[in-house]
């Protein structure tokens, strides 16, 4: 790839370099890093996540729930670094301070909300897996769900190091960004 004469943003360096054939990328120190579809498995859990995430917000409000979001999160060594959470809730507040949605650009937001699926390609690679995980913390997500469908458990991380391990029996919740959602890792886990 070509050194352009000034630093790309997230959305000009996939439509000149992006390859149509492949499924995704996140946008990493000004490079694209191509992302993998999921698994059956994976693809699963996300729609189960997303579905749950998406009947809470429906009944309740305050945002929206989003699968594999492009989001710019503005870290200061890296301000256009974009990552793409497996699902996504963002407050509505957040999202208007943003400028709201679009079709041409990725969100400029940090998610309150994030779930990451541990997968194959993560255990291939899992110094890109927690390299993404500590994006998304020091972006500012209050809360990130890391699931490990494999393990059959989650781990909940907050930004300030915080984090703890939850068995299929147990429950995630939506704490004080989606209070009263409560889901037990299992159901996320079986569908």
């Amino acid at each position: 790839m070509a050194t352009p004469a000034h630093r790309l943003t997230a959305e000009e360096a996939i439509r000149r370099y992006g390859d149509p054939d492949a499924h995704g990328y996140e946008f990493v120190n000004g490079r694209l890093v191509p992302v993998s579809p999921a698994s059956p498995v994976h693809g699963r859990v996300i729609g189960e996540v997303a579905r749950v995430l998406g009947n809470f917000v429906h009944e309740h409000g305050g945002g929206r729930v989003y699968v594999d979001p492009g989001c710019v999160l503005g870290l200061p060594g890296d301000p256009e670094r974009m990552r793409g959470p497996d699902v996504a809730f963002i407050a509505d507040e957040t999202i208007a301070a943003a400028g709201g949605e679009s079709y041409d650009h990725f969100l400029r937001a940090v998610p309150e909300l994030a779930v990451e699926i541990f997968s194959i390609t993560n255990e291939k690679e899992p110094a890109q897996f927690q390299e993404r995980v500590r994006d998304l913390l020091d972006a500012g997500v209050r809360i990130l769900w890391v699931i490990y469908p494999r393990g059959r458990y989650a781990v909940v991380h907050h930004p300030d190091g915080w984090a703890r391990m939850l068995r299929e029996h147990e429950s995630l919740d939506g704490e004080d960004v989606l209070p009263g959602l409560s889901i037990r890792v299992g159901e996320l886990l079986d569908g």
